[in-house]
């Protein structure tokens, strides 16, 4: 289980470490296509559950309405070190006994405007428009809730790769050919 308590111990420490490289994470979803983006984690919790914050008309909203399996990946070029988990994505909304929580984190901050702009992420644009603010919010959270993972990390001598499974609160670890 060394490589699982490596990659536990990298992904909460990027919770307090806001130039840690798992803050940064590439979250894919499905559409017409495997969608895949970057997007900036907020949480990890001891469970490993990793929660993101987006703009609720966001086109990863509507996919995981559709199909709430994603996949996430986290790398640390430093450690060399690759978290590929496949899991469940949870849409945290107004109503939801944990939005409240999560909402407070952003409601007086600058990153606000994030989820203000009277058009949804990825609508198109004229060349010189200015993107244009109104009152409503258009929050959400969104967590992972991971059911595997494999995780890489190369070496030097050697390359060190293992799958894990969720079963019965119980991470159970398959060793891999790197």
């Amino acid at each position: 289980m060394i490589l699982f308590d490596l990659a536990k111990a990298e992904l909460i420490r990027s919770n307090a470490d806001r130039r840690h490289p798992f803050r940064y994470l590439s979250l894919a979803t499905h559409g017409d296509y495997p969608e895949l983006r970057t997007v900036v984690k907020r949480k990890t919790t001891p469970e490993l559950d990793t929660v993101i914050f987006t703009d609720a008309r966001s086109p990863k909203v509507e996919q995981i309405r559709k199909n709430n399996k994603v996949s996430i990946l986290f790398y640390h070029p430093k450690k060399k070190l690759q978290v590929r988990i496949n899991g469940e994505a949870l849409l945290i909304e107004e109503g939801h006994v944990d939005y409240e929580r999560y909402f407070e984190q952003i409601k007086n901050s600058a990153s606000i405007k994030d989820y203000t702009t009277r058009f949804a992420p990825g609508k198109p644009m004229e060349e010189d428009a200015k993107v244009l603010f109104d009152d409503h919010v258009h929050f959400l959270a969104i967590q992972v809730i991971p059911h595997t993972m494999d995780i890489l990390q190369l070496g030097t001598e050697k390359h060190k790769r293992s799958f894990y499974q969720l079963e019965e609160k119980v991470w159970n670890e398959t060793k891999l050919t790197p």
